[in-house]
This record gives C-alpha cells, sequence and structure tokens, in this order.
C-alpha cells in the first residue's frame, strides 16, 4: 500500500477562505442562537456562581485562583468579567464568554490541522468541530471548561510552528521507508532547525502555562508534553537534540507562567476539596485495584460511537460523540495514527488524546465529556486523516482510488449538512426538556421572571425555588430586566423536595399579594389549604403557579406570641395541629405538626438559622428541626426577606410525649446547636432563647 501526501493543498487559495468563512459561520449560528432563552432553558448554579465571582473581579478582587463553588481558576473569569463589565449583568454577557471562546476554538483546531496534514485536513476537523454536539454544547455555557482547548491548541500550533516540522530529515533511513510514513511537502522544509528563542517556543510555553489557569482537566497539558518529549528523545533523538534550547525555553516559560497558581495552590491545600470528593477510581488504583480505571477507559473508548454520558447535565445520555459513519472515520484514524505511529504528527495526536481522557479515567460518573474536554483541539483530526487517506486503498480497492477524489467533497458536504441538523435538533428539541435539565437549569424561575417582566403593575413578589439563601436571589438578578422590583425568596430545604416555608410578601395596603412555585417544587398541602382560607387565587403555567393573595391576609396563631428576636424577626405566633398534611396532597396519611409565624421587622443583616427542640417536662430533647438554611456570608450569603414580609414555616416534628418548646435563631457560622447551648438559654444574647409551653 502506497503513501499518499495528505498536505497536498487545495488548489484555489481562495476556496478555503470561502469554505472557512461558511464553516465558521455555521459554528457561529449554533453556539449564538437561542444562547440566553431557548437552550439552555434556564441559568444553573454553576454559571450564576461565575456571575458572583465575575462581580468580585470587577469590584476588585483579584486572585489566580478564587475558592469559591468548590474552587475555580481564574482565567475564565477576567475574560467573563469584562463582557459583564461592557455589556451588563445578564445571561447573555456570561455565555457570550464561552460562545466566542467556541468560535475561536474551530480556528484553533483549523490552524493546528493546516500546520501538521495540510488545508484539507484542517478544514474538514474545523468543520466537524464546528458542528459537533459537544462542543456545540459547551460553548452555549457559561463555564469555563471550554476556554481549555482554545489555550492548549494554541499551545500546540506555535509548537509546531517553532519546531518547523522536517520530516524527511528526521527519519532513520530505511525503518520509517518500510513503515511508509509520510514525506513532508516541500512547502514545509527548511535547511535547519529554527532558532531556539523565536517567538513561537515561547508562545507555545506560554500558552501551555496559561492553560493551567482555565480548568481542572489542564493538569494534564504539561503532562503530555513530558510525555511527547518522552516519545521524540526514543524516536526521534537528533531532531529534539538539534532543538533542545528551544524545548528547554518552552519549559522555563510554562513553569514561570505557571509559578503563581502552583504557589497558591501549595500554600492552601484544601483549595481543591472537590478532587478528593470525584476521585474514586483513582484511589483505588493507589490501593492496587485496576478494576475502576479500566472500567472508566473501556467507557470513554465505547463514547465515540457506541455510547454517551450517563447524565444529562454533561450532554444526551446513550447518545456518542459521532454518528454510526462518521464514528467509523474516527476510529480509522486512531487506527491510522497507531499504523503511523513513529511519524511525530501521529505519535503527537495519540499522546495528546491519551492525557486528555485521563481526567475522566480517574475520576467518577465516566465518560464525563466535560473532563475530556482537552481533546477537543485535535478530536476532528482523526476522522479527517482516515477520510483524507482513504485513496491510500489503491492496492485493495483500485476502483476507490480512482473515484474517491471527485466523491470525496460530496461525502463532506452530506455530513456536514447533516451533523449540522442533528447538532440542530439535538441542541434544540431533544436536550432541553430531558431529564433533569429544566431542574438544573432553573427553567421555572426562567419563565417567572419573564412574566414579572411582563407585568409592570407587580411591584414587589414572594419567588421559591431551590436554593432561597444562596442563588435564587442572583438568578432572578440575572433573568430579570427590572429595577423597580422587590423580591423575596423561599423554597425547599437541603434533601427535601417540598416546601415547607412560605413568604408572603410586603405590599402596599391597596395591593395584591403575588407568590411564584415552580410547578415541579410543590407546596405542602398544610399551606395550600391556609392559602385557600385566605382567599388566595392561583394560576397554573406550565412551569410555575403564580398565586395572588387580593389582600393582606389576617395571621392569626392559635397561640399567638410577641417576641423579637434582635430587633429583625418577630416571632407573631404558633398553631399546633394535630391532623397537618405534609405532603402536596392531602390524601396522604396526616400527621402532628408544629407551625410558626414571623415577620420581618427590620432588614436581615446576617446569617441566621431557626431552631425548635421539642423537650419533654425536664427539659430533655425529644425532636428538633432546623429551617432556613443559609450560605457562606463571605461568599454567595444575600439577605432577600424585605421589612413586612410574613414567613409561615412548618415544622414536621413529632410531638408526641412532648411538653414543652424551645426555639430560636443562631449564626450558623460561628456556633451550632452543639457547643451553643448556652445561647439558647441565656437572655440578653443577640439572639435569644423562647420558651413556649405546649397546649394541655
Amino acid at each position: 500500500m502506497t503513501s499518499r501526501n495528505p498536505q497536498s493543498a487545495i488548489r484555489n487559495p481562495q476556496s478555503t477562505l470561502w469554505l472557512m468563512t461558511a464553516v465558521l459561520l455555521t459554528a457561529a449560528a449554533l453556539r449564538f442562537i437561542g444562547i440566553t432563552h431557548a437552550s439552555p432553558p434556564g441559568l444553573a448554579h454553576d454559571e450564576v456562581a461565575n456571575w458572583l465571582i465575575d462581580r468580585l473581579i470587577l469590584s476588585g478582587e483579584h486572585a489566580v485562583y478564587f475558592t469559591r463553588a468548590y474552587g475555580h481558576e481564574a482565567g475564565y473569569h477576567y475574560w467573563q468579567a469584562l463582557l459583564v463589565g461592557l455589556l451588563g449583568d445578564h445571561a447573555l454577557a456570561l455565555r457570550l464568554a464561552s460562545g466566542y471562546l467556541g468560535v475561536l476554538g474551530v480556528a484553533v483546531t483549523f490552524a493546528l490541522g493546516r500546520k501538521l496534514f495540510g488545508v484539507r485536513v484542517g478544514l474538514v476537523a474545523a468543520a466537524i468541530t464546528a458542528v459537533l454536539f459537544w462542543p456545540v454544547f459547551y460553548s452555549r455555557l457559561a463555564l469555563r471548561a471550554i476556554s481549555l482547548p482554545v489555550f492548549s491548541g494554541l499551545s500546540a500550533y506555535f509548537w509546531w510552528r517553532a519546531w518547523n516540522y522536517q520530516p524527511q530529515n528526521f527519519r532513520r533511513r530505511g525503518a520509517d521507508t518500510q513503515r511508509n510514513v509520510t514525506p513532508s511537502p516541500p512547502h514545509l522544509v527548511t535547511s535547519s532547525p529554527p532558532h531556539p528563542l523565536t517567538p513561537p517556543f515561547a508562545l507555545a510555553g506560554l500558552f501551555a502555562g496559561l492553560s493551567l489557569y482555565t480548568y481542572l482537566a489542564a493538569r494534564a497539558v504539561p503532562i503530555f508534553y513530558a510525555l511527547f518529549i518522552g516519545y521524540l528523545a526514543l524516536v526521534h533523538w537528533r531532531e529534539l537534540k538539534a532543538r533542545w534550547r528551544g524545548v528547554a525555553a518552552f519549559w522555563l516559560v510554562l513553569a514561570a507562567t505557571a509559578v503563581p497558581l502552583l504557589w497558591f495552590l501549595q500554600t492552601n491545600p484544601g483549595a481543591e476539596f472537590r478532587v478528593a470528593e470525584v476521585a474514586g477510581p483513582l484511589t483505588a488504583l493507589r490501593s492496587g485495584d485496576f478494576g475502576p480505571v479500566l472500567q472508566n477507559s473501556l467507557k470513554i473508548l465505547g463514547m465515540f460511537g457506541f455510547t454517551g454520558v450517563p447524565i444529562w447535565r454533561e450532554g444526551i445520555p446513550g447518545q456518542p460523540v459521532f454518528g454510526p459513519l462518521l464514528a467509523l472515520c474516527f476510529y480509522g484514524g486512531v487506527l491510522l495514527s497507531l499504523w503511523r505511529w513513529r511519524d511525530m504528527r501521529y505519535g503527537f495526536l495519540l499522546l495528546w488524546a491519551g492525557t486528555a481522557v485521563l481526567p475522566s479515567v480517574v475520576t467518577v460518573n465516566a465518560p464525563s465529556t466535560i473532563r475530556i474536554i482537552n481533546i477537543m483541539p485535535i478530536l476532528g483530526l482523526f476522522p479527517a486523516l482516515f477520510i483524507h487517506n482513504l485513496g491510500d486503498l489503491s492496492t485493495v480497492f483500485p476502483k476507490l482510488s480512482t473515484g474517491w477524489p471527485r466523491f470525496r467533497p460530496v461525502l463532506l458536504t452530506i455530513l456536514f449538512a447533516f451533523y449540522t441538523g442533528w447538532t440542530t435538533w439535538s441542541i434544540f428539541r431533544i436536550w432541553p426538556v430531558g431529564g433533569d435539565v429544566p431542574f438544573v437549569w432553573q427553567a421555572a424561575l426562567a419563565e417567572t421572571a419573564v412574566a414579572l417582566d411582563q407585568s409592570p403593575a407587580i411591584s414587589s413578589a414572594a419567588v421559591a425555588g431551590w436554593s432561597p439563601d444562596t442563588l435564587d436571589g442572583p438568578t432572578m438578578a440575572l433573568y430579570l430586566r427590572r429595577a423597580d422590583l422587590s423580591l423575596s425568596h423561599f423554597g425547599v430545604q437541603a434533601g427535601e423536595d417540598i416546601i415547607y416555608t412560605l413568604v408572603i410578601p410586603t405590599a402596599a395596603e391597596n395591593e395584591a399579594r403575588h407568590m411564584f412555585v415552580p410547578t415541579v417544587l410543590p407546596l405542602a398541602s398544610e399551606l395550600w389549604q391556609k392559602l385557600e382560607t385566605w382567599g388566595g387565587e392561583t394560576a397554573v403555567f406550565p412551569a410555575f403557579a403564580h398565586i395572588t393573595l387580593p389582600v393582606a391576609p389576617t395571621i392569626q396563631p392559635q397561640f399567638p406570641t410577641a417576641a423579637t428576636f434582635g430587633d429583625q424577626l418577630q416571632l407573631l405566633g404558633y398553631d399546633l395541629n394535630e391532623d397537618c398534611s405534609l405532603t402536596p396532597t392531602p390524601a396522604h396519611p396526616l400527621t402532628p405538626c408544629l407551625v410558626t409565624y414571623w415577620q420581618v421587622a427590620a432588614p436581615i443583616t446576617q446569617p441566621l438559622r431557626l431552631f425548635v427542640h421539642a423537650l419533654d417536662a425536664d427539659g430533655n430533647v425529644l425532636a428538633e428541626d432546623y429551617r432556613w438554611d443559609t450560605a457562606d456570608p463571605q461568599n454567595l450569603w444575600q439577605p432577600h426577606w424585605q421589612p413586612g414580609d410574613v414567613i409561615m414555616q412548618i415544622h414536621p416534628l413529632d410531638l408526641t410525649n412532648a411538653a414543652q418548646l424551645r426555639l430560636g435563631l443562631f449564626d450558623p457560622y460561628t456556633c451550632d446547636p452543639g457547643p451553643c447551648q448556652n445561647v439558647f438559654t441565656q437572655a440578653g444574647e443577640a439572639f435569644v432563647l423562647v420558651r413556649l409551653q405546649t397546649a394541655e
């Protein structure tokens, strides 16, 4: 089998310009159309947390690594903060940061492919990257991972530009001829290696170092270069020796760029605690158990043509990266690279792919598309190489060799159109409504914001959600286009899927009270019954229910009180209900429960948590309940209750044999119920104890 030259250029250079323009326009359309409302259907918590970090940067807080939200490398955030500062606080500014990087990644793939294998291969690889679901998907999310393949890809491009690849001078005579290693075209041949300190070497090291500031999976980039240089030392020693000064310069620049991040991580060993939570297979490997790593490796190998990711948060479960035909080309490209492994370009591809998948191999939930995102710069090169080299099968299929050059453009056009349509359908029709996507991307809050924007008569409202004390407020701030709306928040507690808290927002005397509750996040039946008693009217929409109280409700607890905590929260009283329905419908068995009523007297100025203890006659705790989870006050905590708001709180407590109740408030970041019992029993504290006798 003879070897053809995969670097043959397109005869008309203008064709390359027009074709690449069409590829980039298609890539942009798939990444930008409907980016704020159609797909994804809303904002995920991770995206909102990114915005809060961006706001810290804009307020003057700078770092190479932010410990908030499980820990974030800072590079992407500075880029995203720039767009937020220029365009404003909204989802479009957040996601444009990723969209631009996604399109740039397509261009980087073209530049790298052209540098390695010529214009044709670069064009095909870029076209594949432009229309595949996986690259498009992460280009539409306001997450930092999409920045990694751009920086690592630029590093690879400048590496090869510095190296100025000369394979016909580098091969050991005879051995490579027998292995059918492809010769280099005349236009890449130079008489001597480039000067070791030329800018491309420094730029390659700079971008490799900067990639470490993008996403955790970038830790594989230095590993790749170390392995690749080891490969060059074994197979292409003379060429590596001729460029050792350039390689040394590359490592010096990479190390100098990475030092600030490495120093921070070394001096803050707890900053990346999230890594330990997902590194189960790596832990097993260290103890001698190879099973989890081998299973992950097989799953990752199969994800390109047979299986898909296991969770909706990273794509469509079960859907492989490539369809059947392109998957065949991908695996064919891998086999071709293995066959030509002595050619350093193919060795480069194999080692890059092998190190890119390592973060998913050694962690849980494999295959994870986000953890192997560094394969993107070369992902399209494997099928592109196979498609371009099919003519090499001339000795096996002579007719294929004759007709392939004419049929290839037709096949590529069909594949490009097919994958454009398939990705469009997957992005806009399948993924946004699949599995837990509406839940994770908070589609109900997005639709609620639209309703509030279209209702200027509503001046205040209470909105239910999944994280009322942390991210629901910032989420609504990003969604809403109004600045005259006062919002309060309530919702579920961690580990629960039913709302036990109801906030009735304050409003002018002659105004109605409005509450919005996601349809997938039900109120306890006890709360619905109380709303009906107060004359509540409910309008149900696909994503949320809009509850309206025409007039302010009259709060009449069974046991009224007048205790005020820290001049901020007043306890209005409590009910002891023997027949309490804690489920969304009253059809379930009824149980006893405690209902407390509160009113906000002044803006909440610090984190707080509500505790209730059911005690026996001797003061021993029989049952306890804790409510109003709060976030880190140094991070995401946002006071969201407005003065005048009324809070109705259900406590699913077993009051059997209880003789008295004890309740109060405490700061969960200065004490907890164990060591802070004195706070509950001593008067004069900022948040004090109130003892309530149960009814006989």
